[in-house]
C-alpha cells in the first residue's frame, strides 16, 4: 500500500495543514499535546512500577516541574498503553453524587436565572498555586458574586480537603451578612460537581443556611466562565511575584493583598468602572433592605 506524507495528502484533497491538523482525533491532538513528557513518564514507571497515578503526579512535578491534571495523565496513561501495575482504586460515589448523576444538568441552576443584581448569586472553585518557583502547591478556593464581582469568602490551604471550602462559604455567609444583615431570599451558590462542593459536610452547611445549590454539567468548565476568569487572570498578572514567594505564610498574606486590592481598588468595566466594593455598597445603599425586600428575589428562564 502506497504511503502519502501529510503534504501530499492536502495538496491531493486541496486543504491547508492547518485544516488537517484541525480535524484530526481528539486523542491524537491530546497525545501530541503531551508527547514531550513521554519518556519522562515512562522512565517514572520503570523506576516505580507500583506508583499509581497520584504518585506519579507527584513525581512529575517534584522531578521535572511539570505540572499536569490527574484526569490528563489517566488519560495519557490508557492512549499510550502504560499499564500500572498497581489497581487504582475507584472512589465510593455519594448519595448525593447519585442524585446529581440521576438529574443530569437539571442540577444547573445558574444557567435558567436571569442576574440583574448583586446577591442573587455566588460561585465557588478552587485553582492549584505554584509558589517558590513551581516547588510547592497551594489551593485557593473562593466564593464570589456573580454580577457585583464581590469576593465574599476565600481560603488558602495546602491541602484540599472539604474544609477548604466550608471555611471559605463560612466567610462568604459571614461578610454577606455584615454587609445586609441577613441572608438573601433564594441565594443561589453555583459550583462544579467536585467531590469538595458534593460532600456531606458542605451540603449541610449550605442548605441549612437557606441557601440554594447549583451545580455546573461535569466536564464543562464554560458553565463558570467568571471563576476562569479571575484565577487565570490572578495567574497571570502575578506569575512572576508568586514564583518568588518561597512559603507558605507570605504566600498567605499576598493572596490576601491580592483580594483585598480586587474588591477595593480594581475597577471593572462590567460594573461601570467601578470596584466590586463600590458597586455593592452603592447597591445596598440604593435598594434599602428594610423598605424593599423583593429586591432579593429572582426569576429563571
Amino acid at each position: 500500500m502506497k504511503l502519502f506524507s501529510i503534504n501530499r495528502i492536502c495538496k491531493l484533497c486541496g486543504i491547508s495543514k492547518t485544516t488537517y491538523s484541525n480535524y484530526k482525533h481528539p486523542d491524537e491532538r491530546f497525545e501530541n499535546k503531551y508527547n514531550h513528557i513521554k519518556t519522562k513518564i515512562q522512565k517514572i514507571i520503570k523506576d516505580n512500577s507500583f506508583y499509581g497515578i497520584k504518585r506519579i503526579k507527584r513525581a512529575l512535578d517534584d522531578n521535572y516541574n511539570i505540572h499536569i491534571g490527574r484526569d490528563a495523565l489517566e488519560r495519557l496513561l490508557r492512549l499510550w498503553g502504560l499499564q500500572l501495575r498497581r489497581k487504582i482504586r475507584k472512589s465510593k460515589i455519594s448519595l448525593i453524587k447519585k442524585i446529581l448523576i440521576f438529574l443530569s444538568n437539571r442540577t444547573n441552576l445558574l444557567i435558567r436565572t436571569v442576574i440583574t443584581k448583586p446577591f442573587q448569586v455566588i460561585t465557588s472553585d478552587i485553582t492549584e498555586i505554584y509558589y517558590n518557583n513551581g516547588k510547592n502547591k497551594a489551593y485557593l478556593a473562593i466564593h464570589k458574586d456573580v454580577f457585583g464581582q464581590m469576593v465574599y469568602g476565600f481560603n488558602l490551604k495546602e491541602n484540599m480537603d472539604a474544609n477548604l471550602i466550608i471555611d471559605c462559604f463560612e466567610q462568604a455567609k459571614k461578610n454577606i451578612i455584615k454587609l445586609i444583615k441577613t441572608i438573601p431570599n433564594n441565594l443561589l451558590c453555583h459550583s462544579d460537581q467536585g467531590s469538595q462542593y458534593t460532600s456531606y459536610e458542605y451540603v449541610d452547611k449550605v442548605l441549612k443556611s437557606k441557601i440554594i445549590l447549583s451545580y455546573s454539567t461535569p466536564g464543562t468548565p464554560t458553565e463558570n466562565p467568571g471563576q476562569e476568569s479571575f484565577f487565570g487572570r490572578l495567574k497571570d498578572e502575578c506569575r512572576a511575584e508568586i514564583n518568588e514567594i518561597i512559603n507558605f505564610k507570605q504566600l498567605q498574606k499576598f493572596i490576601k493583598s491580592k483580594i483585598n486590592y480586587y474588591n477595593n481598588k480594581r475597577i471593572h468595566t462590567s460594573i461601570n468602572y467601578q470596584t466590586p466594593a463600590k458597586f455593592t455598597n452603592n447597591f445596598i445603599k440604593n435598594f434599602s433592605l428594610t423598605n424593599n425586600k423583593k429586591w432579593f428575589s429572582f426569576s429563571r428562564t
